[in-house]
């Protein structure tokens, strides 16, 4: 992904931070590989969590089958849980 630099105030060139719409987002069950846990818990960490970095798409009425929701996770939001999932005092 490319982004535009900015001129800071010294007049050089620095990287943008990417706006949520800008960044890559990653099926839920690569996040689960990478981290070493199941698709169906990553779906559980982030059933209740809203903020940028978050794409749900609700797959409803589909003839027969189960309604279901495709979730994609920027790398901003997969921090933003992780380290609050990994948080000290919740570590025994």
């Amino acid at each position: 992904m490319h982004f535009n630099s900015q001129r800071d105030q010294g007049g050089h060139d620095s990287e943008r931070v990417p706006l949520a719409f800008e960044e890559q987002h990653f099926p839920v069950r690569y996040w689960a590989s990478l981290w070493g846990f199941s698709a169906k818990t990553l779906r559980e960490w982030f059933r209740d969590e809203h903020g940028p970095g978050l794409l749900r798409q609700p797959n409803l009425g589909r003839r027969s089958k189960r309604d279901y929701t495709t979730i994609m996770i920027s790398l901003t939001a997969a921090a933003r849980v992780y380290s609050k999932r990994t948080a000290k005092e919740l570590i025994h």
